[in-house]
């Protein structure tokens, strides 16, 4: 698997947590990372619920997510924002192969990107929300 994410980062207590969107078998829906299952395969929960699902991380807009996908947004520092195919303790992998580190800083000059914050396990409310699909 590489090298994993940091636990730290899975769940939603508005405190840097990594923000999802995947299909729950109905709709897209917002979430976040409960546990991580190997490179790109996840157990996600959508905000106010206790049902997990697994899915696997893909480059697909969020409107056309089928069921058992997810994908994860995240801003370069042009401002502009990418879906990820890849993501480790340390950088992202977009599907065009460009790898940068991440974080969840703002920043237009650090060579990161910035992930999107899951916010409360309730709602994204003091999270990010770049993928605007949501």
């Amino acid at each position: 698997m590489g090298r994993p994410l940091n636990k730290k980062f899975f769940g939603a207590n508005a405190n840097n947590n990594i923000k999802v969107q995947f299909h729950n078998g109905s709709a897209d829906v917002a979430g976040y990372i409960v546990r991580q299952k190997g490179t790109n395969k996840f157990q996600v929960r959508a905000y106010g619920s206790s049902t997990l699902y697994t899915v696997r991380l893909k480059d697909v807009a969020s409107s056309a997510l089928v069921a058992g996908e997810m994908n994860i947004t995240v801003r370069l520092d042009d401002g502009s924002d990418e879906r990820i195919v890849k993501i480790n303790g340390h950088k992202v992998t977009t599907a065009a192969g460009a790898q940068y580190g991440w974080t969840f800083t703002t920043s237009n000059s650090d060579g990161r990107v910035e992930i999107e914050e899951a916010g409360s396990s309730t709602s994204t409310e003091g999270g990010d929300d770049f993928d605007t699909t949501d």
